[in-house]
């Protein structure tokens, strides 16, 4: 019963999206999670994380780990909700497909 009224939750917020400042929370963590892995050794800076299309129409690209968190570090406070998003996913997808065993 609980996943299916989350599922409607879900549903129903999604068009919505996340306020901005969950977002900014969202993208935030995501953020200092590679930065620490980086850090601590775990990540290459260098390693490459897939990023999706980096400008419609033109194909998928790959972005290195520390050119992720400067873009990010550098612009997310002058990003709209859409962008602030996309690079949140971007984070959250790289975040869970590096190994962080160490």
């Amino acid at each position: 019963m609980i996943r299916v009224l989350k599922g409607i939750r879900d549903f129903i917020i999604s068009p919505l999206g996340r306020s901005r400042s969950q977002l900014q929370d969202s993208l935030a963590s995501n953020w200092m999670a590679m930065k620490l892995c980086v850090m601590r050794g775990r990540v290459d800076p260098g390693a490459p994380i897939y990023i999706g299309e980096l400008q419609p129409g033109r194909g998928s690209g790959y972005m290195t780990v520390q050119s992720v968190l400067k873009t990010v570090e550098d612009s997310w406070a002058h990003w709209d909700r859409k962008t602030m998003a996309w690079w949140c996913q971007v984070l959250e997808r790289a975040n869970n497909d590096l190994n962080f065993d160490g």
